[in-house]
């Protein structure tokens, strides 16, 4: 039994008992009433207005218990709100705890694959699994709630690094045997519980922890948010340019590399703070004061035999409002769509995605050539290449890193050919080594970026 189901089987009880001990005083009650009273009217009186009343009181009781179970339904684990307070309780004890997020990556999937009841099972029989395997280290009281969909939190008492290694353990066994012969994956950060007082925060820096794998970074996410806010509001923006060297030296892309300045925390990327902008929905907001600040910086330049290349989220190219935005941006200024490249990329596929074609194409009438970012990773990308206006596409960086693998060659050459065949252009990036550029020269990439080939510069440097 989970340690969740045993606390529910308790708050039960403690309903009972609140429904069964007034019945008991009521029974005494009438018991001693009917004894010292002759008066069968009275008696007759008090029967009817407390026994109305204290059914009225079970009712109340049941309804209250139906409605404050502490448990998840499917998972018999504890629901959020008793999560949380299992992790404020223990932020007030003297002993060191440890909250674990742990995510299973795919249970979309397998929600897809195998149907709603499966996944529903999975998800119930790996909190038992892990339940066990805690159990099976002498671990008691073992706090597990579903946060939400595939997402658990655990709370334990120990040290970090201890239950990282337990869990990275328990990671491996099931990757091995799965669950009901599927395929299970998770992922998972760590944190103490006196991190922070605000849950909330708390709760932030564990995903956090596993979106950007950043476990050496001391800044909160309240922090990172009011980075977010103050540089949107006061366009603390940096940008930094590097080339995307043509191999027939014919027009070449600079690539705009945002990046935001904060007075305690120094220059963040765009990939520190990207999974902040879009948890707050600042997405198109953040992307509007980019390009309106990119264009300013960009005026004086001679666009002649040159792209630029900006990175957009796809929520914001998909916004009618943010496409009337960059019409009328680009028809007040002097620089032209024809010379940038909107860039973008997305690890689920848009369900509309003729919509999205729709939009693209408007884009690209405009004159904005439309390019996709980690081609042939983890991703939709192969999917948006059969369905969407793409001009360009950037190859993920596990090619770079496989480049001089055989089966990773022959992959690169096969996917460069039906590009060029598609009329997509196609870039690898990340290349810093000698070698791996005179081999990569061959491979019929019409772009290569990298430090071999220019680090990052500001305007006046390039």
């Amino acid at each position: 039994m989970l340690y969740s189901e045993s606390k529910e089987r308790e708050n039960r009880f403690k309903i009972s008992l609140k429904i069964g001990f007034p019945f008991l005083v009521l029974a005494l009650i009438f018991f001693y009433i009917f004894k010292i009273s002759s008066n069968d009217i009275e008696s007759f009186i008090l029967f009817t207005v407390l026994v109305p009343i204290y059914i009225y009181y079970i009712f109340y009781l049941i309804y209250r218990g139906f409605k404050s179970t502490l448990i998840d339904p499917i998972t018999k684990t504890f629901a959020r709100k008793e999560i949380l307070e299992v992790i404020k309780k223990t932020q007030n004890k003297n002993h060191e705890s440890t909250i674990i997020l742990i995510i299973i990556d795919n249970i979309v999937d397998i929600n897809e694959r195998y149907g709603v009841s499966n996944a529903d099972e999975i998800l119930k029989i790996f909190c038992e699994k892990l339940d066990i395997f805690f159990k099976n280290y002498n671990f008691k009281d073992i706090a597990i709630g579903r946060y939400s969909g595939g997402h658990f939190l655990v709370v334990l008492k120990g040290r970090k690094k201890e239950l990282k290694h337990l869990i990275t353990i328990f990671e491996k066994e099931l990757k091995n045997v799965g669950i009901n012969d599927i395929e299970v994956k998770i992922d998972f950060s760590l944190i103490s519980s006196n991190y922070d007082k605000n849950i909330n925060n708390i709760i932030k820096k564990l995903f956090s922890l596993i979106d950007l794998d950043e476990e050496k970074s001391d800044i909160k996410p309240n922090e990172f948010e009011d980075i977010v806010y103050n540089a949107i509001e006061h366009e603390k923006f940096i940008f930094k340019y590097q080339l995307l060297q043509n191999i027939d030296k014919k027009e070449n892309i600079f690539e705009v590399l945002t990046k935001i300045y904060s007075k305690e925390e120094g220059v963040l990327s765009r990939g520190q703070i990207q999974k902040v902008v879009n948890h707050l929905g600042r997405e198109m907001q953040f992307d509007k004061k980019v390009i309106s600040i990119l264009l300013k910086e960009l005026e004086s330049i001679d666009f002649k035999d040159k792209l630029v290349s900006l990175k957009l989220s796809p929520v914001s190219l998909r916004n009618t409002e943010f496409r009337q935005f960059i019409t009328e941006i680009f028809y007040k200024s002097s620089l032209k769509p024809e010379n940038f490249v909107l860039v973008f990329s997305e690890n689920r596929a848009y369900k509309e995605i003729n919509r999205f074609k729709e939009i693209l194409n408007q884009y690209k009438k405009y004159g904005f050539k439309i390019a996709i970012d980690n081609f042939g990773g983890n991703n939709c990308s192969l999917e948006y290449i059969k369905k969407l206006p793409i001009d360009i596409v950037k190859f993920d960086i596990e090619f770079t890193k496989n480049i001089e693998d055989e089966k990773y060659k022959k992959m690169v050459k096969s996917y460069i050919e039906l590009l060029h065949s598609l009329h997509i252009k196609a870039v690898i990036k990340f290349i810093d080594k000698e070698k791996i550029y005179k081999q990569v020269k061959n491979f019929g990439f019409d772009y290569i970026q990298g430090f071999i080939i220019s680090k990052p510069k500001n305007l006046k440097d390039l």
